[in-house]
């Protein structure tokens, strides 16, 4: 009795939900592409109401419990070959003509990814590590005004991680941010502003903690 209550249950989602190899389907409004050829997924929602959006994922990438939460026109979020986001995360996007582009090779564990405000870019390079509980955005999602001029002082801003980055657990990296190649993102760090290359950065907002550095996957055990 259990296999067949499973079996239904696959069966109910396959109809109502849209559910296709590990994906959740809802999706509403004209021209939304997904292409994702020999790419591997579980538990993944595909969560969108607009148009004209574009998901391209890259061969040989794994995706593990993520959620394409998408609202708005024009949107595009291409992921290389050989991804993977291994835990879970969340890639947020609302208005318009914003993007992620992430190369291949990067691994991540569990992220929050936020593109909002119109024409506005997420671009991480190749061959970046991501631990769990990092937190990326664009924008502040609400709007910080000048009382006496009536303008807006918090406009969005592009983030921008060159190859080789790697970010340790529970990092927040802010709008308009910069990080060079071969850098090292510690533990906790708050980012607010941009910084070179080979560096390793800390703290809440973050400075350059050591200089003239690179790192590896592996454990060099000397």
């Amino acid at each position: 009795m259990a296999a067949i209550r499973s079996l239904l249950i696959k069966f109910i989602r396959w109809l109502v939900l849209g559910e296709r190899g590990g994906i959740c389907r809802s999706v509403r409004g004209k021209d939304n592409v997904f292409q994702a050829q020999g790419a591997t997924f579980n538990n993944v929602e595909l969560d969108i109401i607009g148009n004209k959006n574009t998901i391209v994922i890259g061969p040989g990438s794994v995706f593990n419990n993520v959620c394409f939460h998408v609202r708005g026109d024009g949107h595009r979020i291409e992921f290389g070959a050989h991804c993977r986001i291994s835990r879970g995360g969340v890639i947020w996007f609302e208005d318009h003509d914003c993007q992620l582009h992430v190369g291949p090779n990067t691994t991540m564990v569990d992220v929050q990814i936020a593109v909002t405000e119109p024409g506005s870019r997420v671009v991480i390079g190749e061959d970046c590590m991501f631990a769990n509980d990092i937190d990326i955005r664009t924008g502040d999602s609400h709007s910080v005004v000048d009382v006496v001029t009536g303008k807006r002082l918090n406009p969005a801003a592009d983030v921008v991680i060159e190859d080789h980055v790697w970010i340790a657990p529970h990092v927040v990296i802010l709008k308009g941010v910069h990080i060079g190649r071969d850098s090292v993102v510690a533990t906790g760090a708050v980012v607010t502003k941009s910084f070179g290359s080979g560096v390793i950065i800390g703290g809440n907002p973050a400075a350059v903690l050591k200089s003239g550095i690179s790192w590896k996957r592996e454990r060099l055990l000397y």
